[in-house]
């Protein structure tokens, strides 16, 4: 059976599935492609959407209702095809409406076909378990890389503590900064700028990397870009397995404790892929605005997608956040590099070799997605160049040691990012008939009501159902929509000539000082502006031609469906304000907090209710032995010490100056808001560190809270107001944008604009100044040489805490 799934028999559950799906093939395409009259279509159309509807609430929960519904979804699908293929094309003599409509429905039979397919991965997805305990003694040793180009120092000093203080024993774990920005070429480069700041950027990396204590690599030159950084630093280590994570992908501390013991407990193992979570919206959400409750665009691959590989045996390395085995990364030569999707081409390689794989969907990094709309795109595009490329030169189809399932799950990944083109057709077949007439299909209303319309409703209804939790109805189209237009070229280009694709790091200290047109605005607002001018062409059509009411109303609702579509995605071309993306983490976080005057101190409990790298949110409960008057002179601007208490990680128990930005004074206690110094201890920034990224608890917390259901009519409802309420938006900022261009000009002029410097979410606090009043205090002095405080009691346990941490600054 390996043949069919990956390298493993197939167990009996599956084995009726498979069965029980070829058995129904037949059937199905009987079923399909037997002639009936409109009324007879109509009510099985009818029947089979009832059917439908009555079996979406149970298919989450129960494979055999999921099964049916997606056996019913197929017959209706198939059956809208084949009255397509028989039926709808117009005649071979008007061969400008022939091509366009046979373009059309190839068009429509690669959506069917995307639906078949990820509706047969998707259909039965894996919950791994926790893998088996290993003794410290028989852990693998292991290289945990952190591949880096242009990141700011700042996001790389967290990336690193996260990574040296995830749980393992320290003699079997090596982390490397891979350092691509740094290398020889850069450092030695003919512009004497580029080459200025390549040797400063190596000498403050290696400083940093010496004061962590983790190692430091760079290479002659920047060859095959993130896959050869990574190959020139594995050319010096030598450990088990491999760990990669991007550099702003910060991993919690369970991270290797949830992956590693899989390795032990099975040799052909070489990749365990976890998910990527993200700590800020992406340009899309946050431009358009889209609920704080709506799934992240994400979600939909890496909580359902990739646990439906997983069935199959096709997990495949997504490029951070994962675990790899050095001898299978060896088999093949180390990371690939003919393409620009290192991860996936590596994964392709190592999987015709007779490797295994598998996904983890518990998420233990938390990364930044793109800040502006610019990036965005640059960064799908890439993905797309690169899976394009993959697609012609790595085809899996074509590809040997590959096992059925396999070949399908790649064939699924890659043929995804046709959707540029898919979407691109679909938004302007019906304008070809709008705008100068052209026969796109032949059919009757009455055809279309009974074919399209049940074809249309059982696909969304199969979408809510399968994937209700992480993709609320017609987000997909918001998305993919908002793309199409800028990466229609790219995949076109890509497939043309796959070998000039190139490689562009995706920029991660972006600010916006303000609301702005993005760069990229004409390709999407021209596309919303050609659709409108279709509907005003539909109601002209309707005046002058009545004979073509019925073919109107199908072409017209059409073009109107995708003119909501598109006013609904306008919005991402208008970039709103974002200084700083510093999303504060709830938790509810024990601690000590030290405050006082004149060598004076008193101490409280304290619970960290939210933090983020640059500030927290602290409540202060006084107790019996608190100073009740220094805690009353406690307002914005006063200095003092909090330490955080890790019962499993007492070592990272640190005391932490901040200065109070507001405060709140409350029945209970005392309510801080609180800025980190960022001029503290590295040994208190790994602090940090852990207090916001250690617990992967928080992430799935988060993720748990954003996966909910949104019912199908009611999430088209919303998209529909998200039409209205981006256009106007929109306007306004189009209107708006000529006079702030003129205002930024003469700021510029004036030498009122200064070179914006990012306080990004991954960079520890921002400077600040002690209120003179309250300049702090030395630690120091209220510590006996035993490492005992005087005087204020918080408890035992506490004050020790408090006293180790304090101790660490002096």
């Amino acid at each position: 059976m390996s043949s069919i799934i990956a390298n493993r028999k197939l167990n009996l559950s599956e084995a009726l599935l498979v069965m029980a799906w070829a058995a129904l093939v037949v059937p199905l395409m009987i079923l399909a492609s037997i002639p009936t009259s409109t009324a007879v279509q109509g009510a099985m159309g009818l029947f089979a959407v009832l059917l439908v509807a009555a079996l979406k609430p149970f298919c989450m929960k129960n494979i055999l209702a999921r099964f049916l519904l997606l056996a019913i979804a197929s017959a209706v699908v198939l059956r809208y095809w084949f009255w397509r293929v028989l039926e709808t094309l117009p005649p071979m003599d008007i061969p400008v409406s022939f091509v366009i409509a046979v373009a059309l429905f190839m068009v429509e039979t690669y959506a069917i076909f995307v639906f078949f397919i990820s509706s047969f991965i998707s259909a039965d997805p894996v919950d791994r378990a926790l893998p088996p305990k290993v003794s410290a003694a028989n852990l693998p040793t292991v290289d945990i890389l952190v591949p880096s180009y242009n990141e700011p120092t700042e996001m790389l000093a967290v990336t690193l503590s996260a990574a040296k203080n995830m749980h393992y024993p320290a003699q079997k774990r090596t982390v490397v900064l891979c350092d691509d920005g740094g290398t020889d070429q850069r450092c030695n480069h003919e512009d004497p700028e580029i080459a200025r700041v390549a040797r400063q950027r190596r000498i403050d990396l290696q400083d940093l990397c010496e004061e962590l204590g983790v190692v430091y690599s760079t290479r002659p030159k920047n060859e095959h870009a993130k896959a050869g950084n990574m190959s020139a630093a594995l050319e010096r280590l030598n450990g088990d397995l491999v760990v990669v994570f991007d550099a702003d992908h910060v991993p919690a501390r369970d991270f290797l404790a949830r992956t590693v013991g899989y390795f032990v407990e099975d040799p052909k193992l070489f990749l365990v892929q976890t998910p990527h979570f993200f700590l800020n919206p992406d340009p899309v959400e946050r431009n358009i605005g889209l609920r704080a409750d709506c799934p992240p665009e994400n979600e939909m691959f890496y909580h359902l997608g990739h646990r439906g590989l997983d069935r199959w045996g096709g997990a495949f390395f997504c490029g951070s956040a994962s675990v790899l085995r050095r001898a299978a990364l060896d088999d093949v030569g180390g990371f690939a590099g003919e393409t620009i999707t290192e991860d996936a081409e590596t994964a392709l390689d190592i999987h015709s070799r007779g490797w295994k794989s598998l996904y983890v969907d518990h998420a233990m990094i938390a990364g930044l997605q793109p800040e502006t709309f610019v990036s965005f795109i640059q960064q799908r595009g890439r993905w797309a160049a690169g899976m394009m490329q993959l697609l012609v030169l790595k085809n899996p189809l074509r590809r040997k040691g590959m096992s059925l399932t396999q070949r399908l799950c790649y064939l699924n990944s890659m043929t995804f990012w046709l959707f540029p083109l898919v979407r691109m057709t679909f938004i302007l077949a019906p304008l070809a008939y709008l705008f100068f007439g052209l026969q796109i299909f032949v059919a009757t209303i009455n055809e279309v009501l009974v074919y399209m319309s049940a074809y249309m409703a059982v696909s969304f209804m199969v979408q809510n159902a399968l994937y209700a939790r992480v993709r609320w109805p017609l987000m997909s189209e918001i998305y993919e929509t908002a793309q199409a237009p800028y990466l229609s070229g790219v995949v076109i280009k890509t497939l043309l000539k796959p070998r000039g694709a190139k490689f562009n790091v995706t920029a991660k200290d972006e600010v916006l000082e303000e609301d702005f047109i993005s760069p990229l605005f004409k390709p999407l607002l021209v596309l919303w502006a050609i659709v409108g001018l279709g509907l005003v062409a539909a109601g002209i059509r309707w005046v002058l031609f009545p004979g073509d009411h019925t073919i109107l109303m199908v072409v017209g609702g059409w073009a109107l469906f995708n003119f909501v579509i598109l006013s609904a995605a306008l919005r991402a071309i208008s970039e709103r304000q974002q200084r700083r993306g510093v999303p504060r983490v709830e938790m509810h976080a024990p601690a000590v907090a030290a405050f006082g005057r004149d060598g004076k101190f008193s101490f409280a409990a304290a619970t960290i209710v939210d933090s983020s790298t640059s500030g927290a949110g602290i409540k202060l409960v006084p107790g019996p032995d608190t100073d009740l008057a220094e805690m009353a002179a406690i307002n914005p601007g006063y200095v003092l010490y909090f330490t955080p208490e890790f019962p499993k990680s007492p070592h990272l128990e640190n005391a932490i100056r901040v200065q109070v930005k507001n405060v709140e004074r409350t029945s209970s206690g005392v309510l801080l808001g609180v800025r980190y110094d960022p001029e503290q201890p590295m040994i208190v920034r790994e602090t940090i560190a852990h207090l916001i990224f250690g617990d992967s608890a928080v992430w799935e917390r988060m993720r748990a809270d954003r996966n909910k259901p949104m019912p199908m009519l009611k999430g088209m409802a919303y998209v529909v107001g998200l039409g209205f309420t981006s256009v106007y938006h929109t306007v306004k900022a189009l209107m708006a944008e000529p006079a702030r261009r003129r205002a930024v000009l003469e700021r510029v002029r004036l030498g009122e604009i200064e070179t914006a410097q990012p306080a990004h979410l991954l960079a520890f606090g921002e400077a600040f100044d002690p209120d003179i009043t309250n300049p702090g205090f030395d630690p120091s002095l209220g510590v006996d040489g035993q490492g005992a405080f005087h005087g204020a009691s918080v408890g035992y346990r506490q004050m020790q805490i408090l006293a180790r941490g304090l101790e660490s600054r002096t």
